[in-house]
């Protein structure tokens, strides 16, 4: 009897219908909760039906199950819980489902369901997998949870069975009084775990970029074998993670990008195992990456075996310093989708944040060869001819929506397209795989026409407005070089850069006059400037400051790819740009910088040394009608001495 309770937390009664939910994301979804798992493996979930004449009596013994289930081998453990529950003469579900729901089964007129799931750690050198049984009762919003391996000691999960259960209005976590506990568990079960079923209860579940429930949705779902993947992307991680980060040459995020390539990189390569299996291939699939960026995804699948190589319009520094063997073949090519972009001797066609070549990945693969298929992670948003896509549902976000309109491709290409949502440190996780054809190849011509005049449609706007636009009538254009859309503009090999740097110092210097001007006209003296005077200006709109400024310069702005706010940013000694707004930056003491901006610096960098702060000529002392407010020795620029 479950009669000691560990913590209650009072439910609006409008939310105790999302019990479930929560549970789903609990049980699922465990890794959320507690840091130190990767992921959750469900071995097992039995749906039944209580006897019909004595429904109670069955309600109760099956209450106790996990008792008698409790010193069960993971191996047997279907079948024991099955002759069980057929001894208790429950109706028990009989085939396996996939990815269920304990919502979705709680509306199909079931009584209760026994679970069985392995906790996956992320640190495989120091915990092992554990299992746990699940007993689910529908009807009185109760679910009781037991460790098979109780008596090894382990922090994954509290070794004593407890409950949560929602009775009138109460949330509550019990265990039976006789149990010996441990504290550690005992917080985490109450500061942790029933403050996020509350939560999870209380609020609404989000949805995701394509609209389903986040409750239901798991991730890799394509992967037949959790505990393998985790396995593979410790071990990659190994091999390749450190020493990529110590040698990174880009200015991103090495922890970020080392890690999501080789977690892809683990995912694929589970993916072709998976195939292989199942096909009796031998030989190692082969792969080509469009638009492959740093090659590191391409190093990591050429090291395991396979054969492949990347292809990007522009090389990255990180190409030069991969190791000589194996040779990591990267090749600086411009891909126009025509038939000269096929690939007819690879397996496996990659598009990881292909950009304006995302919606081409299906066409391609359709078109390189019958067998050839591809894997799809799409970021930016783009059309067939290169325009940034236009989202056609307004109840998705831009990103769902195009999700569902590169799956649309992929259909149309012959796929039986499917999704599954990756595990890296991204946000745009969700991937399009396409293994099988949907079509005999016998086939392939008809299937074809309906690939070219879906890109026509696509496209047809865009020609149509070029056409007119040169020639003053829409007379039929044939597009050049075998391109497959005539309006399709591959990007420039050079990266332009953004940040408003390359501009012109003359335009920045009038620019900065002109919004200095503006602000000082605002007279505003503060308190602790009052006996010299010191006019800090007002505060500005940047949209009013646009207005100030003579059109000549914003064109040369423009040009450059930049915008007012971006170059105020550039100039931030001078001026603080906030929600929208501009004003001068007061100058700050020296003291008041040491104590803290740079306090946090000498805190958080090994041997930082403070800067020289007098290496440059302070612009206010320059420039300012009242120059600077602070006396030399206060303020952490050069007044000229």
């Amino acid at each position: 009897m479950f009669d000691r309770t560990i913590a209650e937390a009072v439910i609006k009664p409008d939310c105790i219908s999302n019990f479930w939910q929560a549970v789903d994301i609990y049980l699922f979804k465990t890794h959320v909760v507690n840091k130190k798992l990767f992921g959750v493996k469900n071995v097992l979930t039995l749906p039944y039906k209580n006897a019909p004449p004595s429904a109670e009596e069955t309600f109760q013994a099956t209450e106790h199950l996990l008792d008698q289930l409790a010193e069960t081998e993971p191996n047997s453990f279907e079948h024991e819980t099955r002759k069980r529950l057929l001894c208790l003469g429950c109706e028990v579900r009989e085939e396996k489902v996939d990815n269920i729901s304990l919502h979705e089964v709680s509306q199909q007129q079931y009584d209760g369901a026994i679970l069985l799931n392995r906790l996956l750690p992320k640190n495989i050198n120091v915990f092992r997998p554990i299992d746990v049984a699940c007993w689910i009762d529908f009807r009185s919003l109760r679910v009781r949870l037991q460790c098979l391996q109780k008596d090894k000691v382990t922090t994954l999960f509290p070794a004593f069975p407890f409950s949560l259960e929602v009775t009138q209005r109460t949330l509550s976590i019990r265990c039976q009084s006789t149990d010996t506990v441990d504290e550690r568990s005992i917080y985490w079960l109450r500061e942790v775990l029933l403050e996020r079923m509350q939560k999870w209860m209380e609020t609404n579940i989000p949805t995701n970029a394509t609209g389903t429930s986040t409750a239901s949705i798991r991730s890799l779902t394509l992967v037949d074998n959790l505990e393998q993947y985790n396995c593979l992307f410790n071990e990659l991680k190994q091999k390749y993670g450190q020493s990529m980060v110590s040698i990174w040459p880009e200015c991103t995020d090495p922890q970020k990008f080392v890690f999501e390539d080789i977690a892809i990189a683990a995912y694929l390569l589970m993916l072709w195992k998976k195939e292989r299996t199942a096909k009796g291939l031998e030989s190692l699939q082969s792969f080509v990456d469009i638009g492959c960026g740093n090659g590191l995804l391409v190093y990591i699948l050429a090291s395991e075996g396979h054969r492949g190589y990347g292809i990007d319009l522009r090389k990255r520094k990180l190409w030069d310093m991969y190791p000589a063997e194996p040779k990591v073949d990267l090749r600086v090519e411009t891909i126009v989708p025509s038939s000269s972009s096929l690939f007819p001797d690879i397996d496996w066609i990659i598009g990881n944040h292909s950009d304006e070549l995302s919606p081409w990945i299906p066409v391609i693969a359709a078109r390189s060869s019958f067998r050839c298929r591809f894997f799809l992670l799409p970021c930016c948003a783009y059309e067939f001819d290169g325009r940034k896509y236009q989202r056609q549902n307004c109840a998705l976000s831009q990103y769902g929506d195009f999700l569902n309109y590169a799956a649309e491709i992929a259909r149309v290409c012959g796929f039986a397209v499917e999704t599954d949502r990756l595990r890296i440190p991204s946000t745009k996780r969700t991937c399009l795989v396409g293994s099988t054809r949907t079509y005999p190849e016998m086939e392939y011509e008809q299937q074809d026409g309906k690939v070219t005049a879906f890109i026509n449609e696509r496209s047809s706007g865009v020609e149509m407005e070029e056409k007119l636009a040169q020639n003053g009538t829409p007379e039929e254009k044939v597009p050049s070089s075998g391109s497959w859309s005539a309006g399709f503009k591959p990007r420039e090999s050079t990266e332009k850069v953004r940040n408003c740097t390359k501009i012109d110092r003359s335009v920045v210097d009038k620019i900065v006059a002109i919004v200095f001007g503006e602000l000082l006209a605002k007279r505003r003296i503060p308190a602790e400037f009052a006996e010299r005077s010191w006019n800090a200006g007002g505060t500005l709109a940047l949209e009013e400051l646009v207005k100030a400024i003579p059109q000549e310069l914003l064109v040369a702005l423009k040009a450059e790819c930049g915008g007012l706010q971006t170059l105020l940013r550039n100039n931030h000694q001078i001026f603080r740009v906030e929600k929208g707004t501009v004003q001068l930056r007061i100058p700050t003491r020296i003291s008041d910088t040491v104590d803290a901006a740079l306090a946090r610096k000498m805190k958080k960098v090994k041997n930082f040394k403070p800067i020289n702060f007098k290496q440059r000529v302070c612009w206010f002392f320059v420039n300012h009608p009242d120059g600077c407010p602070l006396a030399e020795m206060d303020c952490k620029f050069n007044h000229g001495s």
